[in-house]
Order: structure tokens, then C-alpha cells, then sequence
């Protein structure tokens, strides 16, 4: 019985934020930059921060910083690293459309190898293209997420830059044949399977009506393993005016307020570091021009950039709520809209509605060949009670 009520709880986003805001609270008088773990529980990697897309939402289209794709040697000398300090997870997509790095396939399949695991977004505009998924399949990865917000034409293309739904559809049926076909069987988190699992991932706009929800399902779902549903954001605050946020019983205004009012330290401090295409080491998502930065892997090595200087200035920050040496943290509303509870609650409601079943679980745990994912409550390390993996 206390179970689904504590799932419900988590789900409530404001109940939430209020109990972890009191926690980092407590925390804070022993532990001023939180419980940080002795390495990052996984690496973000940025292929490429080019993209052929211009979302609506998304601040890549206002991002000033030159279009830059990874240096492969570079990449290689980061695995190696990770291996050696029993880092056991990567995901290649942060800012820009990854499938637009030449050598996407073999960046797969170099951390596949190395025994990673690997997680990997697309838009899914260059799927169709054989070759390529043909070498995302072989290369292995876990996950294969491939995003979009609609089926239907006239919705997909006010939020997804007037991409067209046929464009998804033919990219998502060629990786799914040759995944069926000739995809590697690896352990995984799900068994002994063909690889990669791939899930739809979809922006909830306000866009996303009970129709457009209907046709979603209808069309994608014959070809993926599971969905994973979450609401936009202000990408930190390079989308002004927010467009197609969904709406909420008391107005943006108030609600960005009491949100702020009971804001908890954003995770990914104590959870990831952000390796950008030019070597920049970042630790966040929406760090589209560098302005979260805390020094460049090569000339520092992962745990000399995760324990140094910048990182913990940054954690101090997070866990005073005093942002005045890092302003952008201060004017994103990520951390006060993205509730991971909430968009899995969201998920299988969705699913369950429309008659959809899970085929692969998608939503893994921090290190998903060994343990599971500490509770809601305790993700980000600095939690009072957090517990390692």
C-alpha cells in the first residue's frame, strides 16, 4: 500500500522538490559540496554540436559556439580513462544530431568494445540511409533512442522544423529490419538480445492532443521496444517565451516562482561529466556555447577535471542555491520541470492507454549490467542517505 503512494508522491512535482530541497538543506551544514561519489557514474559525449534540425523548443538554433565534430583520437583516450576507473556508462548525444559525425558507427563501437554502456539519440532524419544504420546496428549500442513529437504532419512540423513524419518513419523502419537481422546478440540489461533496444522519445507539447497522441502510438510503435515521454524546458534560458510549454492549473509566472522557492540541487554535479565536440568539458545538457565549463579533457584527465577547482564551486553553488559565479544554472528551469518519476509515471500511463506494451524496459538504472539505480530521492549524490550502485 505505501509503495504506490510514495511513486505518487515523487510524481507530484512540487511535494517533490520541496523534500529534496529540505534534504540538500541538512545536508549542506555537514557536507557544503554534497556526497560526491569518487568518479562520474557516466559520460555524455557531443558527436557534434551541428544539427540539420531547428526545433522549436531547443536552443541549438541560437547557440554561437562554431559547429566543431569530436576528434576520434581524442574519444578513444576518454574510453580508455573510463575503463580504468570503472565508469560504466556513455551516451553519445548531448547539444547536436550525432548521426552528422562521419564516424558515428565506429564511435559506437569503439565504447561497445571497450565493454560500455552505451546509449545513443538521434532525430532519426538520416536513418533511412543504409549504410549508416547499418553501422549504429553492428556497432552494438544498448539504446537506440530516436525522437519525435508527432505522427501526424501538421503538428510534427510546427515543433520538429518542418520535418515530415514519413522522413522518422522510413529511418525507423530501416534500423529496425536490420537491428532484426543483423543486430549483435549481447548480455544487456534485458538478457541475451539482438542489439540495440530502441524507444520513440517525445517532447509533450501542448501540442500533443488526445488525436496526435492516438496517431503516435499507432504509427511508431510497431517498430520500437519502449517510450520515454518528458516535457520541454527553457534549454538554460536560451528558448525566451518557452513556446509550447505545457500549461499548468496556476500561471507560468507563479509556478516558475514556487518552483524556484523549493529548487534542489540539478543532479549532474555528483552525476556526469559533458565531453563537448571541441574538447571542452561541461556539466550539463543545455551548456550549448561552453558557459558551464570546468576545463578540457586532454590536457586534464577525467578525475583531475572531476575533483578540481570548478566542479567544486559548482556543487557549492547548487547546494547554497547561490548562483553568482554561475549565472546559467541560475536562469535554468530544467532542473525545476524535469522530474524523472513524473515522465515515467507519464510513459506507462500513455502506454497503457493506447494499448501498448512494454517490449524492453528502456528506463535503466545507473549502471544497468551491475545493480540497480538508488532511489528517486537519493539520485544526484548529494542526498542525505545516497547510496552507490
Amino acid at each position: 500500500m505505501l509503495k504506490p503512494l510514495k511513486e505518487l508522491a515523487r510524481e507530484v512535482t512540487w511535494v517533490k522538490f520541496a523534500s529534496q530541497h529540505l534534504a540538500a538543506v541538512r545536508l549542506r551544514k555537514t557536507h557544503p559540496e554534497g556526497l560526491v561519489p569518487p568518479v562520474p557514474k557516466r559520460v555524455v559525449v557531443e558527436p557534434t554540436n551541428a544539427c540539420n534540425l531547428a526545433c522549436a523548443y531547443c536552443g541549438n538554433k541560437d547557440m554561437v559556439r562554431p559547429r566543431t565534430f569530436l576528434d576520434v583520437a581524442l574519444y578513444e583516450r576518454l574510453l580508455d580513462q573510463m575503463v580504468e576507473l570503472g565508469i560504466p556508462r556513455i551516451t553519445l548525444h548531448t547539444i547536436g544530431e550525432p548521426t552528422l559525425h562521419p564516424r558515428i558507427g565506429d564511435l559506437v563501437k569503439m565504447a561497445t568494445d571497450r565493454g560500455r554502456v552505451v546509449t545513443l539519440s538521434t532525430n532519426g532524419t538520416l536513418l533511412a540511409r543504409e549504410e549508416l544504420s547499418r553501422s549504429l546496428v553492428r556497432g552494438g549500442p544498448h539504446l537506440l533512442n530516436i525522437s519525435a513529437d508527432a505522427a501526424d504532419p501538421e503538428t510534427l512540423a510546427k515543433t520538429r522544423d518542418g520535418l515530415k513524419p514519413e522522413v522518422v518513419l522510413e529511418g525507423l523502419k530501416t534500423v529496425r529490419r536490420l537491428r532484426d537481422e543483423e543486430g549483435p546478440i549481447r548480455d544487456s540489461p534485458w538478457g541475451k538480445i539482438r542489439l540495440p533496444t530502441l524507444t520513440m522519445t517525445c517532447v509533450v507539447t501542448e501540442l500533443f492532443t488526445r488525436e496526435v497522441e492516438r496517431k503516435f502510438f499507432e504509427a511508431y510503435s510497431p517498430y520500437v521496444d519502449d517510450f520515454l515521454f518528458h516535457f520541454p524546458n527553457s534549454h538554460a534560458d536560451y528558448v525566451p517565451g518557452r513556446p509550447y510549454e505545457r500549461a499548468g492549473i496556476l500561471p507560468r509566472g507563479l509556478r516558475d516562482r514556487l518552483y524556484k522557492a523549493v529548487r534542489y540541487p540539478c543532479y549532474y554535479p555528483w552525476d556526469a561529466l559533458f565531453l563537448l565536440s571541441d574538447g571542452t568539458m561541461s556539466v550539463c545538457r543545455f551548456d550549448f556555447d561552453a558557459r558551464v565549463r570546468i576545463g578540457r579533457f586532454g590536457p586534464q584527465t577525467i578525475l583531475e577535471l572531476w575533483q578540481g577547482d570548478a566542479m567544486r564551486s559548482l556543487r557549492r553553488a547548487h547546494m547554497s542555491f547561490d548562483f553568482k559565479d554561475w549565472t546559467t544554472c541560475e536562469k535554468c528551469t530544467a532542473v525545476w520541470y524535469e522530474n524523472r518519476s513524473e515522465h515515467k509515471g507519464m510513459s506507462r500511463r500513455l502506454m497503457k492507454r493506447n494499448g501498448v506494451k512494454i517490449g524492453r524496459d528502456a528506463w535503466l538504472p545507473e549502471n544497468p549490467m551491475h545493480g540497480k539505480m538508488p532511489s528517486e530521492g537519493a539520485r544526484g549524490f548529494w542526498r542525505l542517505g545516497a547510496k552507490t550502485s
